[in-house]
Parts: C-alpha cells; sequence; structure tokens
C-alpha cells in the first residue's frame, strides 16, 4: 500500500476510501484496521421476570475510601480572610487620616489653646493607640470638602477627645 503511495499511483484520498476493502474484516487486527482495542460491552443482567432489566452494578475489591470534608477548613478560612481584609484596610484608612493636613492643622491648635492646658496641663499629644499611631475615628475628605474627625490627647492630668466637623459651603471655598 504504502508502496503503491510512493509510486504516485494512488492518490492519498484514494488510498483512504479503499483501505478498508483491500483487507477485508477478518485480516484486521486491532493494530492494523483500527487506532483503538476494541470496546467492550458489559453484559446485562436480566431479572427473572419478562420485560424487568436489573441495571449493572459494579462489584470492586477495595471499598472506595472517604473524602475528608474540608468544607470547615474553607469557611473558616475565608471568615479569617474576610476578618484581615478588614482590620488591614481599616488600619490603612487610618495611616491616611494621621497623615492629613487638616489633622496636622487641628492638633496644632489644640496643642496651643490655652483651655486645653488649663484642662490637661502642659505638653498635649496626640494618644498613641493600636500600632504607634493615634486613632482617628470619622471621615476626612478634603476632595468633597468634608471632614468630621475625633481624635483623644492626652496631658499630664488626664486624657480628652476632640471632635471637629468641617464641611465647604462650596467648590470656589478653601
Amino acid at each position: 500500500m504504502s508502496a503503491l503511495l510512493r509510486s504516485g499511483r494512488m492518490s492519498n484520498t484514494m488510498a483512504s476510501r479503499n483501505w478498508h476493502s483491500l483487507f477485508p474484516r477478518a485480516m484486521r487486527t486491532p493494530t492494523m484496521g483500527t487506532a483503538r482495542a476494541p470496546l467492550r460491552v458489559p453484559q446485562r443482567a436480566y431479572s427473572a421476570q419478562p420485560g424487568r432489566w436489573d441495571p449493572h452494578v459494579t462489584k470492586v475489591k477495595f471499598p472506595i475510601p472517604q473524602l475528608p470534608n474540608y468544607k470547615p477548613y474553607f469557611i473558616l478560612a475565608g471568615l479569617s480572610m474576610a476578618a484581615f481584609w478588614y482590620i488591614f484596610s481599616a488600619y490603612l484608612n487610618n495611616k491616611e487620616r494621621v497623615g492629613s493636613s487638616v489633622l496636622r492643622m487641628v492638633s496644632h491648635r489644640v496643642k496651643d489653646a490655652p483651655e486645653v492646658h488649663a484642662l490637661l496641663g502642659e505638653p498635649v499629644n496626640l494618644k498613641r493607640a493600636s500600632f504607634g499611631d493615634p486613632w482617628i475615628e470619622g471621615i476626612v475628605n478634603p476632595l468633597k470638602g468634608k471632614v468630621d474627625m475625633s481624635f483623644q490627647v492626652q496631658g499630664p492630668k488626664g486624657v480628652a477627645t476632640v471632635y471637629f466637623t468641617s464641611i465647604r459651603r462650596s467648590k470656589l471655598d478653601p
């Protein structure tokens, strides 16, 4: 067959059409006529009652082991990731508030106010919270002109909370 193809007397399409006619089914082996082994058809079990068919049941030598249930671990991992993300974003938002110019201006005015010195003593500083930074509550959004924040200051006589609110009337106002 390959000699006929090499000699040019038989085209490739003609070879594929006549392949089965050249070799009868009895001569074909699984490696010669087909690329795969012949399919094994499972034997169907028929019941004693006519018209009833029992489904095929596979018998295995060893029982299939039960898979472990990882669902609680996935739920725990998801909840811990959500908690970590919440704490991390709160920390970063606080860092942004601590670095704002509004907080610097308000804390400078509070430190220099004589009423605060009379109440808390001198020196007056921002009270440090977790991670060494003061914790600033509220919103600091200078682009929209909204500032509503609170923070704690401490002096030798005690601790006080400062509340500051500012809303810009128009975008043209500084």
